[in-house]
């Protein structure tokens, strides 16, 4: 199969004007299928051809940025995209304004082209030369570093937001007979109903099997809870080691008490609702999706629209979040601060602008050096 640049582009602005053929939307998907940074480039240029006549620069540089940052992510940047690139070093200089929208996105969709022109180089200038490189690119993975966050679509059409600190990982054959990934963190998926062909999401304390339907899983290493919130569908999940499965239906949200259900003997019951020991949390709970009073927004997808939002929540489950939402790290100087009950609703907010607003309500000050920020006890600041 043709993998050159202008070959893919060619396709693409076919399939985007209409006028590909059959024959020719299957030799795409199959291209976009081996490919992970294609995939990505026809998304970011279908967003810009459905967009009004009005291009959203700012939105459109944001996009070149993310598609940039996954191939770095890749591993296949050697500075090609440097320090001279508008887009990416997002200079404050204004570009002409043109009134053809069809124009504007043909110069937008060059620099995608040398993007996607370099990432095709390098998955695939070394076929055959290194049989470890080829294993190595056998799986796709898609990676958010703290302070940040991306989307994407998978090959079936399947949509998946991916919040900070987190990675999604599939294989190349996904969708042949198989639709699975794996999850590390939090994501947000829109899947494609295929009855034929069940979505599977794997994670360290459970699996999850959709037909259709848009959830949230989130599952980050060294947390105290694992959780699952059903938008609409219905979920099966299967806990790990154990024979239990739980339906979700909507508006419903499972929560796994981490560090309990690890200590559990293979094959022993959890019981939803029940508590290991007296006064202590269920090792697993279903409740109802969290809504803000204000405007029903679901606090649990929330941070899918770009907004940080937490209701009656520890100091401690606040500051795990404000670390990947603001790609910082808070430190305690006093213990007893990380049970304090914090109330929050953030979209553009600078890290101190929230802080500051989290005083008003809650009794500690702070210090920050670096990206370190240490919380103290009222009067608990030590003076040098």
């Amino acid at each position: 199969m043709d993998y050159t640049p202008e070959h893919i582009w060619l396709l693409m602005a076919r399939k985007l004007s209409g006028e590909a053929t059959q024959e020719e939307l299957q030799e795409l998907e199959g291209m976009l299928r081996e490919n992970p940074a294609a995939g990505y480039s026809k998304e970011v240029l279908n967003d810009l051809w459905q967009n009004d006549t009005h291009p959203d620069r700012q939105y459109s540089e944001s996009r070149y940025k993310e598609l940039v940052q996954q191939i770095k992510n890749m591993g296949i940047d050697d500075g090609k995209f440097s320090n001279d690139d508008h887009f990416i070093n997002g200079s404050t200089e204004e570009l002409p304004v043109k009134s053809s929208k069809r124009r504007w996105l043909v110069a937008f969709s060059m620099a995608v082209v040398v993007v996607l022109a370099v990432s095709i180089y390098y998955l695939s200038g070394t076929e055959g030369i290194n049989k470890d490189a080829e294993t190595a690119h056998s799986k796709n993975q898609i990676s958010t570093k703290n302070g940040s966050k991306t989307s994407l679509v998978l090959p079936d059409g399947t949509k998946v937001w991916l919040n900070s600190g987190s990675q999604l990982v599939y294989d190349k054959n996904y969708g042949n007979k198989l639709r699975e990934v794996s999850l590390i963190g939090e994501a947000y998926f829109d899947v494609i109903k295929n009855p034929e062909r069940p979505f599977l999401i794997h994670t360290s304390k459970m699996d999850v099997k959709v037909l259709g339907t848009a959830f949230n899983v989130k599952c980050y290493p060294g947390e105290k809870t694992t959780e699952t919130s059903l938008v609409r569908g219905s979920l099966e999940i299967s806990l790990k080691d154990r024979q239990e499965k739980i339906m979700l239906k909507p508006n419903e949200k499972l929560v796994i008490n981490n560090e309990d259900f690890s200590k559990l003997k293979t094959g022993e019951a959890a019981t939803v609702n029940i508590p290991v020991r007296k006064n202590e949390k269920p090792i697993i709970s279903l409740s109802h999706l969290t809504l803000l009073p204000a405007d029903n927004t679901v606090i649990e997808t929330a941070w899918v629209q770009n907004r940080l939002i937490f209701n009656s929540e520890s100091f401690e489950e606040v500051a795990l979040k404000m670390e990947r939402w603001y790609n910082v790290k808070i430190d305690f100087d006093d213990e007893s601060l990380k049970d304090e009950k914090l109330t929050g609703n953030f979209e553009r907010e600078t890290v101190v602008e929230a802080l500051n607003a989290l005083r008003l309500v809650a009794s500690f000050t702070y210090t920050i050096k670096n990206e370190k920020i240490t919380i103290f006890k009222i009067g608990g600041i030590k003076l040098k």
